[in-house]
């Protein structure tokens, strides 16, 4: 169904954040304040890569209690202070490094659940690996502000021991 590719990442990813909790459904809303952010306050253009960092498993945590981030890699040079992003509700932190099996999932974000289903219950038991503490991740590598959602293309990272 997905081809399984197995990546290593050898050092944390820089990241600026934006929390969010409730739904991860509702994750859009940081990433919008991210988008704002960046226009209000970014120096130039800026070559970033956009991920969300899931923390919680939605089948043991209540959708209002789940908590996400959405995230910019490298952090944007910003004309702001430390303090000054932080006011704002925003924070920088890190990606942990580590290897993570991924798969590419193309089309809508409405049907990740299903990739993501796949990976943990399909894969994942079959591997030989087992999961790893760190924080589930998806990467944006295709839209959604630039083409129609059939052709959007979002990597899914799930971390492995």
């Amino acid at each position: 169904m997905y081809q399984v590719e197995i990546i290593h990442y050898q050092q944390p990813l820089p990241v600026l954040m934006k929390p969010h909790q409730g739904p991860y459904s509702g994750i859009a809303a940081a990433f919008a304040a991210l988008r704002t952010l960046m226009q209000q306050h970014a120096a130039g253009p800026q070559a970033v890569r956009a991920f969300g960092q899931y923390l919680d498993d939605p089948a043991t945590v209540a959708p209002q209690a789940l908590r996400a981030a959405a995230c910019l890699t490298p952090p944007p040079a910003l004309s702001l202070t430390a303090a000054e992003v932080e006011e704002l509700g925003f924070v920088y932190g890190e990606l942990a490094a580590g290897r993570y099996a991924s798969i590419v999932h193309a089309g809508p974000y409405q049907g990740m659940a299903a990739a993501w289903n796949w990976l943990l219950q399909e894969w994942l038991p079959g591997s030989g690996d087992q999961i790893g503490q760190r924080p589930l991740l998806d990467e944006a590598l295709i839209g959604p502000h630039d083409v129609a959602p059939e052709a959007w293309r979002t990597r899914l990272l799930l971390p492995l021991a």
